[in-house]
């Protein structure tokens, strides 16, 4: 790793090297891997990432955050959440991300007890109004990306340049956003749709999405993979109805 590629990491570092310590929200995702690695970097054992395990998890993005951490020496903790024992979660009403923002954050909180800064990815250009912000507020959480200006354009060229894994990773959401607002989530939901991306990820599809529309499973792919579900269209329609819908719609994908 260069100087120059370090000294473009520097700002992030010399917010965190004041530090006593830190717990870091390590989804694995782009944006919490640059903050864990800087962390880490700045504080060295000092710096906790802490992934959540829970029902709104795909097994594979646990795997995959699994994997980033011992790649990157992390000091890494798996932290269990029953997302079903928080009250109105399930629900799936327009606070879902809200409420399950707050009972991640909540348990890593109590980690960061005794001055240690609890930390999470969110970064200069992620729309201030999202739900989730409000828990990062109230819980008192620092946003040292977006604290120090970067958006998700530099995050990902930082991190290329650092070599850190998945820096080109699209966009993931968690499973409950496969079920629209306003339908109960239950597990045997979660389980299908995961089901069905796991699937299609095996396939050679990626950036994908499965929606749960009731009797119909809308299938969401990037553009240039329209082709690739022309060709497996079957399997997908046989995969579908296997899994309880009626039909199958395929559509590109514009949104996370």
């Amino acid at each position: 790793m260069t100087q120059r590629t370090m000294s473009g990491l520097e700002p992030l570092l010399a917010l965190l090297r004041p530090l006593t310590g830190a717990v870091v929200a390590f989804s694995g995702g782009v944006d919490s891997t640059l903050l864990a690695f800087a962390a880490h970097t700045a504080l060295g054992p000092r710096a906790l990432a802490v992934t959540a395990r829970s029902a709104f998890v795909a097994p594979a993005d646990l795997d995959l955050a699994l994997d980033k951490a011992r790649t990157l020496g992390l000091n890494h903790r798996v932290l269990d959440l029953d997302v079903w024992a928080v009250p109105g979660l399930s629900a799936n009403g327009p606070d879902r991300c809200y409420l399950c923002k707050r009972a991640v954050l909540t348990p890593l909180a109590a980690l960061a007890a005794q001055g240690v800064a609890l930390l999470e990815g969110t970064n200069a250009d992620d729309d201030p109004t999202r739900p989730g912000r409000r828990a990062v507020a109230e819980l008192g959480a620092l946003s040292p990306l977006a604290r120090v200006g970067l958006d998700k354009a530099a995050v990902r060229a930082l991190s290329r340049d650092m070599g850190l894994p998945g820096w080109d990773a699209p966009s993931n959401s968690c499973l409950a956003t496969r079920i629209p607002t306003g339908t109960a989530l239950t597990p045997a939901a979660l389980e299908r749709v995961d089901r069905l991306e796991t699937l299609a990820r095996n396939l050679g599809f990626s950036a994908l999405r499965c929606r749960d529309r009731g009797e119909t499973l809308v299938f969401e792919i990037p553009p240039d993979q329209l082709p690739l579900a022309r060709n497996n269209e079957n399997t997908l329609v046989e995969a579908a109805r296997a899994a309880g819908f009626s039909g199958l719609t395929i559509k590109e994908r514009t949104s996370a």
